[in-house]
């Protein structure tokens, strides 16, 4: 490597940005075209190689140079500290806790430019669209999900909440807010007339005055952020089974 790979605008370019690319791909982190662009994509990726490689967590950023390219490659090895902390980040996890560690790596992601709903969630499912189920949907389906599936299932709240509510359905279905855990998804209705406007990942159990925090997409002006809301906006929530 002659330099370090970072996010800059306009984005860094070039054979070295597609040989990360590559070797990422490789490895199991990149998805995505192999187009020689420094961007959100590959950045995310490095970020999560880092952090499964066992980085310490403040060196978790999301940026490729030498010392990377050396792991990911097997010319350097990780330290016991290094392997002992991804050991641990790895061990196994409910479908519902690996859906919440993947898209914590993506908060701050936004559309480019604003209002244009030209995310790289929206350009994975291969809509241009209000995003916010497209997000929950790579989210998931970047977990292993079986439930949700690209340019299928879901782009549309209003069919999730059909389909959780379905006594025949077996991979998603309707729980009450005391049963709700972290890696559970919840549906707002904002304008409380019966439909679905909005979805959101839990983070954790509904609090005693009703509040209970989420990972979204497609909210403050097109960002996925973290957010504190109230069982009041909520039409459903809804456990994913498998």
């Amino acid at each position: 490597m002659t330099r370090t790979l970072i996010l800059t605008s306009p984005p860094m370019r070039g054979e070295d940005v597609l040989r990360a690319q590559r070797i990422l791909q490789n490895r199991g982190y990149f998805v995505g075209a192999l187009d020689g662009v420094f961007g959100e994509v590959t950045a995310r990726a490095c970020s999560e190689a880092k952090w499964k490689l066992g980085y310490k967590e403040k060196n978790v950023k999301p940026s490729y140079g030498k010392y990377l390219e050396e792991f990911l490659a097997g010319f350097r090895k990780p330290t016991p500290a290094m392997r002992y902390r991804a050991a641990q980040r790895n061990k196994k996890k409910t479908l519902g806790e690996q859906a919440v560690d993947i898209a914590r790596q993506y908060i701050g992601v936004k559309e480019e430019p604003a209002g244009s709903n030209r995310v790289m969630f929206s350009e994975w499912y291969g809509i241009i669209g209000p995003w916010c189920a497209m997000f929950q949907t790579f989210v998931w389906v970047k977990a292993g999900s079986k439930a949700w599936e690209r340019a299928q299932r879901w782009a549309y709240c209003p069919f999730l909440l059909a389909d959780a509510r379905s006594p025949d359905n077996p991979n998603v279905t309707i729980i009450s807010r005391s049963q709700v855990k972290s890696g559970d998804v919840v549906l707002f209705d904002w304008n409380d007339d019966g439909t679905a406007d909005h979805v959101g990942l839990c983070t954790g159990p509904v609090d005693p005055n009703g509040n209970f925090s989420t990972i979204e997409g497609n909210v403050d002006d097109g960002v996925v952020a973290a957010k504190v809301r109230n069982v009041g906006d909520v039409i459903g929530f809804v456990r994913v089974l498998r």
